[in-house]
């Protein structure tokens, strides 16, 4: 069974993460037998740069799909491919499309993504088969759109348990990274980016650290983003240089170390558009507990008070309280969320995910 995926966004070696579920996706594809093609993008910072490499990727989309035959047209990213999508479609009736929504899609975020609202919805409906990264989106898709078409959830490639897992010798890691085996860290990573909620966790640790409660702990950051000027600049104004450690973004393998290193991952997103957020469950992989914002996605996975703590998106102050909380529960407690962390990851793992994907594109047509 031939498919062509299409994507904007696809990782390099000069941007590894970039769209890296998209990769997993197709590993997991090939990985069941099916012949996949791809016609992705790749990350580009100027502005000329991406208007180049957007009008080409939209000519070869027209040009592959009306000159080849594939099973399956499969896309990632409803909005940024809508519209040369729907003009194959006009000319190429049979034509066979998936299209994977993802938290933008649905729920805009830039002038762009509303002014394309129309294309997405039309695309949804000329679709075969809509992916949603969980059920979450799963109804709001359904609610939104009013689309009879079947919705699938598979939860964006999933994690690879060859790459996120728990290290249980981890002494070499603290040089590894320069930093302090004696100190316990909390962790974040993500997109320094509008919505994401590191201003929410860097103004959680200035209470915890105005309340003596960060003598033995330090906050990881990892990850780089429009707003990283504004976040130095949110460390410096509450005197936390000492207290947060940042990197950029790190390849996955890193991630994993990094991972393996926090007590507790933090993911204090605003976005009703975090569609899963697999950030999360790349931390739980390793056996390290989440504390995430009760919104979108992460509603999926995270248990409160089984396999980490939920609090209200926003709210510094019930942030501030759940790391305490976390913190003052016993040894026994925290490696209970930690073990319960791994259960609930694996049911993320590529291993399952492949009988998903399977389901999806070998099922029959009615």
């Amino acid at each position: 069974m031939k498919i062509l995926l299409i994507s904007n966004m696809y990782p390099d070696e000069k941007f590894p993460n970039y769209g890296v579920f998209v990769k997993n996706t197709e590993t997991i594809l090939e990985e069941a037998d099916f012949k996949v093609s791809h016609l992705v993008m790749y990350k580009k910072k100027l502005k000329i740069s991406k208007i180049i490499s957007y009008l080409r990727h939209y000519f070869l989309i027209i040009y592959k799909c009306l000159v080849y035959n594939y099973d399956y047209i499969y896309v990632h990213y409803a909005t940024h491919n809508s519209i040369p999508l729907l003009i194959v479609k006009k000319l190429k009736k049979n034509l066979t499309i998936i299209t994977n929504v993802h938290g933008s899609d649905v729920i805009p975020e830039t002038k762009i993504h509303n002014i394309l609202q129309r294309p997405v919805q039309s695309l949804l409906k000329n679709s075969y088969k809509i992916i949603t990264p969980s059920n979450y989106f799963k109804q709001i898709v359904s609610e939104k759109y009013g689309v009879s078409n079947q919705i699938e959830v598979f939860p964006s490639g999933g994690i690879n348990e060859e790459v996120f897992y728990r290290i249980s010798d981890k002494e070499y890691l603290y040089d590894k990274y320069k930093l302090e085996s004696d100190i316990r860290y909390i962790g974040f990573v993500g997109r320094i980016d509008f919505g994401k909620g590191w201003d929410v966790l860097i103004k959680a640790v200035h209470l915890l650290n105005i309340e003596n409660s960060l003598v033995d702990k330090k906050i990881i950051i990892v990850g780089d983003g429009i707003k990283s000027k504004e976040l130095d600049q949110l460390i410096s104004e509450y005197n936390l240089e000492d207290k947060v450690i940042r990197f950029n973004m790190l390849r996955q393998s890193q991630l994993n170390e990094i991972y393996n290193l926090m007590e507790v991952f933090c993911f204090p997103t605003l976005r009703e558009g975090e569609s899963l957020g697999l950030v999360g469950i790349e931390a739980m992989a390793s056996g390290t507990p989440v504390i995430g914002s009760e919104i979108g996605g992460l509603l999926d996975y995270i248990i409160d008070g089984k396999n980490g703590l939920l609090f209200k998106p926003g709210d510094t102050i019930e942030l501030k309280n759940k790391i305490i909380s976390f913190f003052n529960y016993s040894q026994e407690k925290r490696e209970l969320l930690g073990a319960e962390s791994i259960v609930t990851a694996n049911r993320y793992s590529k291993g399952e995910l492949t009988l998903v994907i399977k389901k999806i594109f070998q099922e029959k047509r009615g």
